[in-house]
């Protein structure tokens, strides 16, 4: 029986160009051997799994290979390249940190690094997790790191390079890896697939590379299992269920239940979840990164960051073309909510419960609130003599209704005809005895609006604001500074009381118009925090003042700590006369204690 190998191992690349996923740190290396330009030191970092010491191996014995190629890779035949491979090279060591990390282990390489190789051009120590050596350990290699000899080099990898001694880091050549994409994973996979005339489904290869996380070491340590698990025939099902992953048909399913508000059978598919074995936290990351990929295919250039298979995304995006958009983000946001409060949640399947019933009914409520909201911009407003004198009023928003609006409760304008008797209200004992579930059904809808509230976009608020300004049909007055002035004022008055301090500050600041263009105000204050108050009500002021002279007017607010204001007091005098007008007692306080103003 031959020696198992396992594909980790079997199908480690043996030159640059077979390097997966790192093709930038290969083509560095091959001009620095083409140029001759080779560091004493190299380091290495970056996830697990990613080729790391694969390609320190490579490096080192390309740059021992006597016979290198065309393209700076070894050939391979050498006796150099012979030695490696068969583990037998007495000018390549390598050294696992993670066993050998005390000092007198780093002064035995320092003894050995005075000896030139006996065969070959360089001695190369590849050293492994160099991250747990000990401060000791790092400190008497120093020296040797910083200037070997000519002979000598150097190759450090590591996971943690934050944990290396910034001494150590500018001595070394720094490469950094990334995670191998799962395009890459799966492309590899499929070759290796070919190559062990193993069959393959695409979906399960998918599965393989984003359970890897970007680690081409752990797809392949997965591939080998799941291959000895399924018998050399590798589906959908069977990595799904030696992996414990969650099928993508149930996040199918979750939604079409959502889109079409049957609450039951979504709460009987996360049970089923449930009981499988899954966490509700698994569940709930999953429906959200299923809402994720819906929304990206909404557009054909998102459509591109998905990592999945093409018959996935045919599936994706057949059902982005029945969920909105609007959908798919305030669900987003639900689940997002969900996911934090589930960690600090005593009853965490019903967190995972609660937010799929708000998702349920959040087409249905927010469509309630926006239709409300357009019935309350197309009433008339009556004119009542508060507006007949100022000609402008201010009214606080109202809020949204909470009731579901239906065709047959419209207002009518003409007098209902009196009740008859069968049409009577019912007594309250027939109420206890009918139940109408339509009736408990909106019920329900109404005591889950309020936490939709927030979901409620601002745009709402801009359209309503922009028709009450649309719609005023005042007078036009003449634009000069006496009208600038006057509605300055009234757009003061007008101001809510909770924002008392602006109030002042209107009576305090007067505007300047510019008499010679008639279309820019300009406000001197005397602090940023005073300019940032007036900032936020700029754009109301100016539209209130713009629709009433008839003429676009922009206001220009200027901190300046110069302005004279005329009422701030600056002498010890001045001060002490504003503080009595606040406060009479004080003046009681002075002459009892015979207390005199200090002018120094």
């Amino acid at each position: 029986m031959a020696e198992y190998i396992v594909s980790a191992r079997k199908y480690r690349p043996a030159l640059f160009s077979e390097m997966v996923g790192q093709e930038q740190v290969a083509l560095t290396l091959k001009n620095a051997i083409r140029t001759g330009h080779l560091a004493h030191s190299f380091l290495f970092c970056g996830p697990r799994g990613v080729g790391k010491t694969t390609a320190a191996r490579i490096l080192a014995k390309t740059i021992n290979c006597e016979n290198q190629t065309a393209d700076f890779e070894a050939c391979g035949k050498c006796q150099s390249c012979t030695a490696f491979q068969q583990n037998a090279s007495f000018n390549i060591h390598e050294l696992d940190a993670a066993s050998n990390n005390s000092v007198d282990d780093i002064r035995n390489l320092v003894d050995q690094v005075r000896f030139p190789p006996q065969s070959g051009k360089f001695k190369i120590y590849i050293i492994d997790e160099v991250h747990m050596l000990s401060a000791g350990a790092f400190n008497a290699f120093l020296k040797t790191l910083e200037e070997p000899p000519s002979y000598c080099k150097f190759i450090l990898a590591t996971t943690e390079k934050h944990k290396i001694l910034p001494t150590i880091l500018s001595r070394c050549q720094i490469f950094d890896f990334r995670r191998i994409n799962i395009e890459t994973i799966v492309k590899h996979l499929k070759s290796i697939c070919k190559a062990e005339n193993v069959e393959a489904e695409e979906d399960a290869l998918h599965i393989i590379a984003q359970k890897a996380d970007g680690g081409m070491r752990d797809a392949l340590s997965m591939f080998d299992r799941l291959t000895s698990f399924s018998g050399g025939k590798l589906t959908y099902s069977s990595v799904l269920e030696n992996l414990n992953v969650l099928d993508y048909d149930y996040f199918f399913k979750v939604t079409d239940a959502l889109l079409t508000e049957n609450l039951s059978y979504s709460l009987e598919l996360l049970d089923t979840i449930l009981k499988k074995g899954f966490e509700g936290d698994d569940f709930i990351l999953g429906l959200c990164e299923h809402f994720r990929h819906l929304l990206f295919c909404k557009d054909a250039k998102t459509l591109q960051l998905l990592e999945v298979s093409d018959s996935l995304k045919r599936k994706y995006g057949e059902q982005s073309t029945i969920a909105s958009a609007d959908f798919l983000v305030n669900c987003l946001n639900l689940g997002n909510q969900c996911d934090v409060a589930y960690k600090q949640s005593k009853n965490k399947r019903l967190t995972v419960e609660l937010a799929l019933i708000k998702m349920c009914y959040v087409n249905s409520v927010v469509s309630v609130n926006a239709d409300t909201s357009k019935k309350k911009l197309s009433e008339p407003v009556e004119k009542t003599t508060e507006v007949q004198s100022t000609k402008y009023e201010v009214k606080a928003e109202q809020p949204v209704t909470k009731y579901e609006v239906k065709p047959e409760e419209k207002v009518q304008l003409a007098k209902k005809p009196e009740p008859t008797p069968s049409e009577k209200a019912p007594t309250a004992s027939d109420q206890r005895k009918t139940v109408n579930p339509a009736a408990t059904l909106t019920k329900a809808k109404k005591i889950l609006t309020a936490d939709f509230e927030e979901l409620e976009s601002s745009e709402q608020k801009i359209a309503a604001k922009k028709e009450e300004e649309e719609n005023y049909n005042g007078e036009v007055l003449l634009l000069n500074q006496e009208t600038i002035i006057r509605l300055w004022d009234e757009y003061a008055a007008a101001l809510a009381e909770e924002k008392k301090g602006l109030k002042i500050n209107f009576a305090i600041y007067r505007p300047v118009l510019d008499t010679a263009t008639l279309d820019k105000i300009s406000l001197a204050v005397k602090s940023d925090v005073q300019k940032k108050a007036f900032d936020e009500v700029r754009l109301g002021v100016q539209n209130f003042i713009s629709r009433r002279v008839g003429a676009d007017i922009t206001i220009e607010v200027i901190a300046d700590k110069l302005v004279d204001t005329g009422t701030k007091p600056y002498t010890p005098k001045e001060k002490l006369e504003r503080l009595i007008e606040k406060n009479p007692a004080i003046k009681i306080m002075q002459q009892r204690l015979g207390l005199e103003l200090d002018y120094d």
